[in-house]
């Protein structure tokens, strides 16, 4: 009599990787809990769960934080980033699509497009610390929750 495979109760699940956007990095210090957050950050960050992409790391330069917090694990934060022309060519798609949120008209380049063009093409969870209550269209909580794959899942 032969065994039939069988397939197994749990299957096993990548982890979820975080991108994590700029609001969020620069809130962590005004929590109560601060401490044990920038552990449990360190501790993602060497499992190479917890990306940046470089535009981020970008504006955070000028934060009181950077130097103590992120700089040491600078390195660490930009394996999971990319610069190839597909992902270039789809944060211009983004930026095209949603022009309020990504400030196409002005004089700095925001991150944010950048954020959410990595998180759809690697399947990265978004970490923001925006609201969208007011401006959803220019906020990454409201163009992610219209972004067909975000609905999806």
């Amino acid at each position: 009599m032969k065994r039939r495979h069988s397939t197994p109760l749990f299957q096993q699940v990548e982890p979820d990787v975080y991108v994590i956007d700029t609001s969020a990095w620069c809130n962590i210090d005004q929590r109560s809990d601060a401490a044990d957050v920038w552990s449990l950050i360190v501790e993602l960050i060497g499992e190479g769960r917890i990306v940046v992409c470089a535009t981020v790391l970008d504006e955070m330069q000028e934060e009181d934080f950077y130097m103590l917090r992120i700089f040491p694990h600078e390195t660490a934060l930009r394996a999971g980033d990319r610069n190839d022309p597909d992902y270039l060519l789809h944060v211009g798609k983004v930026t095209y699509q949603h022009p309020a949120m990504s400030g196409a008209a002005g004089f700095r380049n925001k991150a944010d497009p950048y954020v959410v063009a990595l998180a759809e093409l690697e399947n990265y969870v978004v970490v923001s610390d925006e609201s969208c209550r007011r401006c959803p269209h220019r906020k990454i909580p409201g163009v992610c929750r219209i972004c067909p794959r975000c609905r999806a899942g």
